[in-house]
């Protein structure tokens, strides 16, 4: 999740009104009326002629200091328009959304704003009033659902409300801070007091291109609600075999409710940390009966959300089977007939390879991936590694993997930037590594330690898994850092097979003793094989190459006592080759 955030309802101001669920009401529909004002400015093209001159001119006088021309294209800065953001004088109106066509790339878009042929789009001010009957003191939650790129504030009666990827210079020419992907965003805002009035309210937009970009993009939708609700989860995490967490968040702060029970009519219940109002909401489940279905669903006032259930983790010697799969990154047709599949196999729990979604700087790409995988999140456990998009595409807004998920906890001295964590199943042990981190030696240190005391309490098995792995044949080509640094200590500690990701595309190997599976299928798009096959050169690793394949697929993989069975899936669950036993190395019994 994004980080518990306990906010107090005095503190939010928040207009206090009956929790009953209400319907929402919406006050302004995608593709609605707006009047709308662009500020636009020379093409950065045009800039860089005047850009050489000027560095010939300083030249030629002796390298005296010459202020050279923003090549962005910028003009004098020139202050919002007069009254915004409550009016816009001599605004022209149209249609959302709101765009222009970009080199090959059509517009989508019912109202054209600018001829990126010849201009540059810095920004799009939108205007649009709306009504609010006698409900204005009901309200209690507006969602503001934006499709734009690449930064966005919102306004409502000339409160901000909203702010992504834009800074407060106040400079018309000031690009957003980053390029966005392309889902829709969902803003949650509390109606603090004064914010609706009863009768004409004003929406007002304001968005702005990045450097990537040369003009910006804006479809748009306001929802009221007047209920608390659940928005994420549950999800299902950290799982053993008497207990297990689960997470939710809520539009506002709240008292979050867990019932639980081993029948379906559920019978106990518990409330969400220690009851203060919250929008994250964590819930540890003691008690339970191992080898019992547990069965549950969460409430918040007046919202509930449909019942689930799942098992607890098997005890120690007992065979356990669990899915890997990765790299979805936007893919939401293949992730989701990934999850439709995962979910009819009922496993222990899902390992991830990374790269679940396309930026990770993005919320709008994580309102997207939860609600694609909600299936599989809210019934059984999923455990990921940190891909380098999860990070942020360069590595802007660098999110903890858990603030995202409960994961279970790494080392104590892990620093921030750091995302290594290990866990048991039954006697099986996982190792979850970060990519991001290789060469960061602390890492590696832990590992080596990690593996030890594995190997000392006497697991049956041990498996790692990582984003950019070892070995491929893909676009990567496998990490040679990780090839000289990490395989060794793996292949030493008897690791039967390493995960990986981050190639998109599947390829089961053998180096050394150490075992490893590429699993990038997860529904971005596909990479070829680049090398070590009929019409490409050869690799300059030896990757000890057994099977490969262009396809989307998953992995199942059911862990016995001496051996392992190892299934790779199409979505539809029809194998991708043959089912390979893969026998475990001797290890002390406890």
């Amino acid at each position: 999740m994004l980080g518990a955030s306990v906010l107090s309802v005095a503190l939010l101001g928040i207009v206090v009104a009956d929790n009953q669920p209400s319907a929402p009401t919406v006050f302004i529909e995608r593709g609605s009326e707006f009047e709308y004002v662009v500020v636009r400015a020379p093409l950065p093209t045009e800039q860089l002629g005047v850009i050489a001159v000027a560095a010939v001119d300083a030249a030629a006088s002796g390298g005296q200091k010459t202020t050279l021309p923003d090549v962005r294209g910028a003009e004098p800065a020139a202050d919002p328009p007069t009254g915004w953001p409550l009016e816009l004088p001599s605004a022209e109106r149209g249609d959302a959304p709101f765009g222009t066509s970009e080199g090959r790339r059509k517009c989508k878009c019912s109202t054209v704003i600018g001829d990126t042929d010849r201009e540059r789009i810095a920004v799009l001010y939108a205007r649009r009033e709306f009504v609010v009957g006698k409900e204005a003191g009901k309200q209690r939650m507006l969602s503001l659902r934006a499709h734009y790129h690449d930064g966005l504030v919102a306004y409502i009666n000339g409160k901000e409300v909203a702010r992504r990827n834009v800074g407060r210079d106040r400079d018309p020419m000031s690009t957003a801070h980053r390029l966005r992907g392309p889902e829709w965003e969902t803003f949650a805002i509390p109606v603090t007091a004064g914010l609706l009035v009863e009768g004409k309210n004003i929406l007002s937009i304001e968005v702005r291109p990045s450097g990537y970009l040369l003009a910006p993009s804006l479809d748009i939708e306001l929802v009221g609600g007047g209920a608390t609700r659940i928005i994420r989860g549950p999800l299902l995490q950290r799982v053993g075999t008497d207990e297990a967490t689960i997470v939710f968040d809520t539009n506002l702060p709240s008292r979050g409710t867990v019932e639980y029970g081993h029948e379906p009519e559920l019978g106990k219940s518990i409330a969400s940390a220690d009851g203060s109002l919250s929008t994250h909401h964590t819930v540890l489940l003691r008690g339970l009966s191992p080898n019992k279905k547990v069965h549950y669903r969460v409430a918040v006032d007046g919202d509930v959300s449909p019942t689930s259930s799942f098992h607890l983790a098997p005890a120690a010697g007992k065979p356990i089977r669990f899915a890997v799969y990765g790299d979805m990154r936007g893919g939401h047709r293949i992730h989701g007939k990934i999850v439709e599949a995962i979910v009819s196999e009922a496993p222990d729990f899902v390992i991830v390879t990374g790269d679940l979604v396309l930026r990770g700087s993005d919320l709008a790409d994580w309102q997207r991936f939860f609600e694609v995988a909600a299936p599989l999140l809210m019934r059984v456990p999923y455990y990921p590694v940190a891909g380098n998009h999860d990070m942020g595409r360069a590595g802007d807004e660098r999110r903890r993997m858990n603030e995202i998920f409960e994961l279970w906890p790494g080392p104590k001295d892990r620093p921030p930037w750091g995302h290594w964590y290990s866990f048991d199943v039954a006697d099986v042990h996982f190792v979850m590594l970060d990519s991001n981190s290789y060469r960061h030696d602390l890492q590696l240190e832990w590992l080596k330690a990690d593996l030890a005391a594995a190997n000392k309490s006497g697991v049956r098995a041990i498996f790692a898994a990582v984003h950019d792995g070892p070995y491929s044949r893909a676009l990567h080509r496998g990490n040679l850092y990780a090839a000289e640094h990490y395989a060794p200590v793996l292949a030493k500690h008897g690791v039967t097979l390493v995960f990986s990701g981050h190639d998109h595309h599947y390829q089961r190997g053998e180096v050394d003793g150490l075992g490893y599976i590429v699993s990038g299928g997860g529904g971005a798009p596909l990479y070829s094989v680049r090398c070590g096959v009929r019409g490409k050169r050869r690799c300059k690793v030896d990757d000890g190459m057994k099977h490969v394949a262009k396809e989307h697929h998953y992995v199942m993989i059911e862990v016995f006592r001496d051996f392992a069975r190892v299934c790779p899936k199409r979505p539809d669950k029809t194998p991708l080759e043959k089912c390979i036993k893969m026998r475990f190395p001797r290890r002390k019994r406890r």
